[in-house]
């Protein structure tokens, strides 16, 4: 599985430290964000160049990678077995006197599935990484990761302030459209005024954005945390009826999973909340940018065309896809087909009958919004009865939806094609 857990660090007495400044603390919250965009572009290359070439990473279970070369090759596999994506939050940047260097921390969620059998991947943490800064680049020197359940080292230990089921009715109230009001829930930890104004906020902002089905009020899970802070997890279900944050409404049912770290204050109230998602979740839900794993799709369906598994290559399809040959191509005669068997007995089986070979070579993917895949190819075929070969200069337009392939369009050099079945 995707055991996405981030950063790494180590770092030894002997490193000669620089002091600090606004800038650099700017530069580390930066870095989180690059680690981040790195992880969800699958650029292992990217990440070893942000650990020390010492460095070393240990996970949640102790385990340790020792190396900058031998941490990225831990992701480069991770990105192969699984399609996940990280979201990661800096909450801090300190001076530890047990690492002789800075150590920002934060916390980290990895959600997706796995490439083989689609086992779904939900994994949260806290991350300290002892951050060194060489030729004016910071790098992780020492990476730790533990669960929210376990004190990151140098953090205070654990509270006792657990909530009753009251903080789950709070947030209930504050997502379900079918709420008028938020009740003052009856729990020891009671929430401030400022946190129910802060719900009743965020109500007013989705209500007109999501029509939210009869189940989709948020349950949530409490768990104690460190010093006086609580996690809540929660999933939020809905369909996207109207214009969110300059996005407009597009029909798109949105399930999402998150967490929400509650900060107490010393007399068992509410004194303010983060909230942990991941965003490109919900904006690939929102088409406002592609799923991660549509270049996986369409790579996995033409590798599986190159081996000739054609049932592999129908099976990533939609029941409904609509596919088009290129006007003026021979096989757009029965444009378009609708359905993987009708690609199958128009396409593929006709060229398999009258090609006495059909390549497609140089194949490179292009990611591109609106849940496209962009191909360019070309095609190196010879016609069984004329002989005649063609060269064509090529390019495939996909459209995914739910990891399907729901829309195709050919472009190529139709003149080529023609004459070669004359």
């Amino acid at each position: 599985m995707k055991n996405i857990l981030l950063l790494a660090a180590l770092v030894s007495a002997t490193i000669t430290l620089q002091a600090q400044s606004v800038n650099d603390e700017a530069d580390m919250q930066a870095f989180a964000r690059n680690f981040m965009n790195a992880y969800n572009q699958g650029d292992h290359e990217a990440i070893r160049k942000m650990y020390t070439d010492d460095a070393v990473r240990i996970d949640q279970e102790g385990r340790q990678i020792k190396g900058a070369d031998n941490i990225a090759a831990y992701f480069a596999d991770q990105f192969v077995k699984n399609n996940a994506t990280v979201f990661i939050r800096q909450l801090s940047v300190s001076w530890s006197d047990r690492e002789y260097t800075w150590v920002a921390s934060g916390a980290y969620e990895v959600n997706g599935k796995t490439n083989v059998y689609d086992i779904p991947i939900h994994t949260t943490g806290a991350y300290a990484n002892a951050m060194l800064k060489k030729d004016g680049q910071w790098k992780i020197a020492r990476s730790i990761l533990s669960p929210w359940s376990t004190p990151t080292p140098g953090w205070p230990p654990m509270s006792r302030c657990t909530p009753t089921p009251g903080i789950a009715s709070l947030t209930r109230g504050a997502w379900n459209c079918s709420t008028k009001t938020i009740s003052p829930p009856t729990w020891s930890c009671t929430p401030s005024r400022k946190t129910s104004s802060a719900l009743r906020a965020w109500r007013a902002i989705t209500k007109p954005c999501f029509r939210l089905s009869p189940t989709s009020n948020l349950p949530s899970t409490t768990s104690s945390e460190r010093a006086t802070k609580l996690v809540k997890h929660w999933t939020f279900k809905g369909r996207h009826t109207g214009d969110f944050f300059g996005i407009p409404a597009s029909g798109n049912p949105v399930e999402i999973s998150g967490s929400t770290i509650v900060r107490m204050s010393k007399d068992g109230r509410i004194a303010g909340e983060q909230d942990f998602m991941d965003n490109m979740s919900l904006l690939a839900q929102l088409g406002v940018v592609s799923a991660p794993g549509n270049m996986a799709v369409v790579d996995g369906l033409y590798q599986s065309f190159v081996k000739g598994d054609v049932p592999a290559v129908l099976a990533v399809m939609d029941a409904n896809i609509v596919w088009n040959e290129a006007e003026g191509f021979p096989y757009a005669d029965r444009n378009p087909y609708i359905s993987p068997d009708a690609v199958l007995n128009g396409v593929f089986a006709r060229i398999g009958a009258e090609w006495e070979y059909f390549n497609l070579t140089d194949i490179q993917l292009h990611d591109m919004s609106g849940n496209k895949v962009l191909a360019t190819l070309r095609y190196q075929a010879k016609h069984k009865t004329t002989g005649k070969v063609i060269d064509s200069q090529t390019a495939h337009l996909w459209t995914l939806k739910d990891g399907k392939i729901v829309a195709f369009q050919q472009y190529t050099d139709t003149k080529q094609a023609v004459e070669a079945v004359k």
